[in-house]
């Protein structure tokens, strides 16, 4: 039986690896839980707009009203969406910052939106767009802790979209109250999820357990691996020199003899010629 031991390195148990994915989850939990209030706030205005048959007047709102509303609302969330990327993690940024992003030409359009259908095209647009981000997030968030979050809120948003995008013959007040449904329950699930990550977060500090640094770039790991190789080799540079110099005392001592010694008259290799006694 061979007693080699396996050249492959063991690799680390998953529990090392999860205060660094708590620490950065938890990063995240005040920008979500000021999304989820967001998000709850204009749902429960939106959701629960007094409708009452025996007022007909309750039961349609003009379109500008809607649109300062739903302006209102996606300026605030994209203030909201700045400070949560600003607390992301370096691969999440982009998804987040893009959220931010496409609130604006939401806004430019529900300025200019006069009838329900574009007011209906405008947001149907916003949703599938900010659905997709989202799930992007979700996927570059998979190794943290409660990563669902964020594809929970991408299927709702999306979900509201595909209703906009077919819901033909909606009116304003209608639009509003789709589009305050999913932001309600992308609210709660943000708020739960924010605060069970502070709650994790705590627990790791009393621990004493919160790394410092969260966002560790691949590069600057690079150079303090690339560095103990260098040395390495360096080193087994050095022992092989070493070790041809010191492999052949013999050589070097009969060269040293060759040397010292003159050339013997009895050397059939030596140009000295040989006297013969008479």
């Amino acid at each position: 039986m061979s007693t080699e031991e396996p050249r492959t390195e063991s690799t680390p148990p998953r529990n090392e690896a999860a205060p660094q994915a708590i620490a950065a989850a938890s990063r995240l939990g005040w920008p979500m839980v000021v999304r989820g209030i967001l998000g709850v706030a204009f749902g429960i205005v939106t959701v629960f707009w007094p409708r009452d048959a025996v007022n007909p007047a309750q039961l349609s709102l003009p379109t500008d009203v809607v649109d300062h509303l739903a302006i209102g609302y996606l300026i605030l969330f994209a203030l909201a969406l700045v400070f949560q990327a600003v607390r992301s993690p370096l691969n999440v940024r982009t998804a987040i910052f893009g959220q931010a992003v496409i609130a604006i030409p939401a806004i430019v359009f529900l300025f200019l939106a006069d009838q329900p259908a574009e007011l209906r095209a405008a947001l149907s647009i916003w949703a599938l767009l900010h659905g997709a981000l989202e799930f992007w997030a979700h996927r570059q968030l998979r190794s943290q802790p409660m990563a669902s979050d964020f594809l929970i809120a991408s299927g709702v948003h999306v979900l509201l979209g595909i209703i906009l995008v077919f819901g033909d013959g909606m009116e304003a007040l209608s639009i509003l109250g789709f589009t305050g449904a999913a932001t309600l329950i992308a609210g709660v699930i943000f708020i739960i999820g924010g605060y069970s990550r502070l709650s994790k977060g705590r627990q790791l500090a009393k621990r004493g357990a919160l790394p410092e640094e969260i966002d560790t770039p691949a590069e600057a790991a690079e150079p303090a691996d690339a560095a103990p190789s260098g040395a390495a080799d360096a080193a087994d540079d050095t022992n092989s020199s070493d070790a041809a110099d010191t492999s052949d005392p013999t050589g070097a001592a009969g060269e040293a003899d060759r040397t010292a010694d003159p050339e013997s008259p009895d050397d059939p290799d030596s140009d000295t010629p040989v006297k013969k006694e008479p």
